[in-house]
């Protein structure tokens, strides 16, 4: 049987709407390249159940659903161009489920419009089960949204994290360990999340902490500034030293604008600092921030002020710097 096409991915795609409508889930089984064109002239889809049972010797093994199953669909190329169908099993070794066929990791998948909305309704405080819930009233049922409740956690838990490059933060750590390695008073810290993959990541030389200690009256504190490749905020802390030139105290990359970030965020540069309060901070106008760095300073100055009195605490705490685009104006949250 000739495939009219030109592209074994169209024959994917149709073999895909197949196993839907008749309840099993599919992958690519195999392909091979032309050693003179390096085009695709072999490919093979098969069903998920293809294969044996792995035996595992943990406390808590994960259900394996292999059982051999044998469909099929194999394709190969002629010399023209034009895809073929080499072999093609339809039998099943198992039942099949076209009600439950949604539940599969291979027809599941979010849209990019639909990325678009959660991330807009997520950053108004919508939560994921209602927007879900609405998601599925628009398209007649949850069988039809085209994922699960969990594709849209896992997604939004995405977009928390850094948007590194594949290895690009193991050479950024290695990086961070070579510098301490040659300074000791080098300082770095890497925020993981649950499980354990990188969220924030701040970093301080020897010089800045030195800088802070003399010049550690006022601090600028701003994250309007983007990084071109990733496009996530860039976070340096300004200060100002005795010639009126800015000077550098400390950098962060953050995965995502919020009160946990910037409480985090503060915390660590605060530590990296030798724990020296701060009298005024200047806070740029980015939205949110001023609360967010409030409660980070505001945990941090507690563990520090066993000194004070709650009442000059609640005082001190008040007492803060905005920065508008024309003036500086002292100003309380």
């Amino acid at each position: 049987m000739v495939w009219n096409s030109n592209s074994h991915e169209e024959a994917y795609e149709f073999y895909l709407k197949y196993a839907k409508i008749i309840g099993f889930g599919i992958l690519r089984r195999s392909s091979r390249r032309s050693k003179i064109s390096n085009e695709f002239i072999d490919v093979k889809f098969v069903c998920t159940r293809l294969g044996s049972k792995r035996e595992s010797i943990s406390c808590n093994p994960r259900p394996c659903l292999k059982i051999d199953c044998k469909a099929t669909l194999h394709l190969k190329r002629r010399l023209e161009g034009k895809w073929y169908v080499y072999n093609f099993i339809k039998e099943h070794n198992h039942e099949v489920y076209p009600a439950q066929a949604h539940y599969f990791t291979c027809h599941r998948s979010i849209k990019p419009s639909n990325k678009e909305t959660i991330n807009t309704l997520h950053a108004v405080g919508v939560s994921t089960t209602k927007f879900f819930a609405v998601m599925a009233k628009s398209n007649n049922g949850y069988e039809n949204i085209g994922c699960l409740e969990k594709d849209i956690r896992n997604h939004l838990d995405k977009e928390k994290r850094l948007a590194l490059a594949s290895g690009d933060a193991s050479a950024m750590q290695e990086l961070f360990m070579h510098m301490q390695e040659e300074d000791s008073n080098f300082f770095y810290a890497i925020d993981l999340d649950e499980e354990q993959r990188l969220k924030n990541v701040f970093w301080v030389d020897a010089k800045s902490r030195e800088d802070y200690k003399i010049f550690g009256d006022v601090v600028s504190f701003d994250t309007t500034y983007i990084t071109n490749k990733y496009k996530m905020p860039f976070a340096p802390f300004i200060g100002v030293n005795n010639h009126f030139q800015t000077s550098l105290l400390g950098c962060a990359l953050l995965a995502h604008e919020t009160k946990s970030t910037f409480v985090w965020l503060i915390k660590t540069w605060l530590r990296a600092m030798g724990g020296k309060a701060l009298h005024d901070l200047e806070v740029s106008k980015t939205k949110g921030a001023p609360k967010r760095i409030k409660s980070g300073l505001e945990n941090s100055r507690k563990r520090k002020s066993n000194d004070k009195s709650k009442k000059q605490l609640k005082q001190d705490s008040k007492e803060y710097i905005f920065l508008n685009d024309d003036e500086c104006i002292n100003g309380t949250f």
